[in-house]
């Protein structure tokens, strides 16, 4: 009787288990071959991209290199240099024939020509670990350090440098170049550009209400508005926005609902739109999100291929595309020590 017993129970559990199917599947699933992307594999500290949208440049840190990119058809690389320790922050100059670089490993700028990247000049300078640099003319820059507390310019043609009252920090320039804004740790300043020095105007954005970390920081022309991607550094506290000021009086004029910091912005052309790379992942993956710059609201979301970083955007409208700099989850394998979050180039049609 009681080996009846536990041979019917058998039974039940084995023919249970067996009508058991798992029918649950994911509602979209993509695989890396559905996006168009150029495998890079490193670490990036800025990318440019020029006027026309037909090269992009991007700082590789991890490599010491810039790299030059045609983005005219598919994506290839065209050229690349190797540039000295870890290259961290870099710009065009207006007539986009040279590009500056700062070496963040050496307390070095370069200048490469922008066509071919030979370098043609390197310039000690008195800044360690400079985060940012920027042309006020052709000839002139402004560079910022994270260590020291004012910035300073330097001429690439004579190798004057000259310590300026300007606070360190993130930099962008007015369509003039006649107007700096840097984005501090607290708010944000501007500085008005005599050719010579630089003097603070009495127009200063309200405090942020906390100590940040500035992610990325531009200026766009149309609407005369800067655009403020900023993390908070204090614990349990999240930015979930992405911040704009009106660029003459410094007010706040509104902010861009992202869920999480912003990594990165771009502005259209025509000024109509706003791409922001976020932090955070949706349920399905991380997208970048398009928004109408009067309403603030959302208009279009665009899948990457995997998570965003600081300054790893940029857009060329006219030919309806946005370039990001992307980790795909278990692309990450590298020989290299110490060489994780590895990011490739992805185009993405908007």
């Amino acid at each position: 009787m009681r080996y009846s017993f536990y041979l019917i129970a058998s039974l039940l559990i084995i023919f249970s288990c067996s009508l058991y199917i798992d029918e649950e599947k994911p509602d979209i699933f993509f695989e890396y071959t559905d996006f168009e992307v150029l495998k890079l594999g490193s670490s990036f500290s800025d990318m440019l991209i020029t006027k026309n949208g037909s090269m992009i440049f991007l700082a590789d840190y991890s490599n010491n290199k810039i790299i030059k990119i045609s983005s005219e058809g598919p994506m290839e690389i065209q050229n690349y240099t190797l540039i000295g320790s870890h290259p961290s922050a870099m710009d065009l100059n207006p007539q986009e024939s040279k590009i500056a670089i700062a070496l963040e490993g050496e307390s070095k700028i370069k200048i490469i020509d922008a066509n071919s990247l030979n370098i043609d000049n390197s310039f000690p300078i008195s800044l360690m670990n400079v985060n940012d640099l920027i042309f006020m003319n052709d000839s002139i820059l402004i560079i910022s350090s994270v260590t020291d507390p004012a910035c300073i310019t330097l001429n690439i043609n004579s190798g004057i440098q000259k310590s300026q009252s300007v606070l360190n920090g993130e930099l962008a320039v007015d369509r003039n170049r006649s107007i700096l804004y840097v984005a501090t740790m607290s708010s944000i300043k501007k500085y008005n550009w005599d050719g010579q020095s630089f003097s603070q105007d009495p127009n200063i954005s309200d405090p942020y209400g906390f100590i940040g970390s500035i992610n990325h920081f531009i200026y766009e022309p149309i609407n005369n508005t800067i655009f403020l991607c900023i993390s908070n550094n204090e614990e349990n506290s999240s930015v979930q926005h992405v911040y704009s000021y009106n660029a003459n009086s410094m007010t706040f004029s509104g902010k861009y609902l992202t869920k999480s910091a912003g990594l990165a912005v771009g502005v259209s052309k025509n000024g109509d739109r706003v791409f922001i790379a976020p932090t955070d992942a949706d349920n399905i993956g991380v997208f970048i999100i398009e928004f109408d710059y009067e309403t603030k609201l959302e208009s279009n979301y665009y899948l990457s291929a995997g998570n965003l970083t600081r300054r790893g955007l940029v857009l060329h409208t006219e030919s309806s595309y946005v370039y990001a700099l992307v980790n795909i989850p278990g692309d990450d394998n590298s020989f290299e020590p110490y060489n994780n979050y590895l990011y490739d180039l992805q185009r993405i049609k908007i």
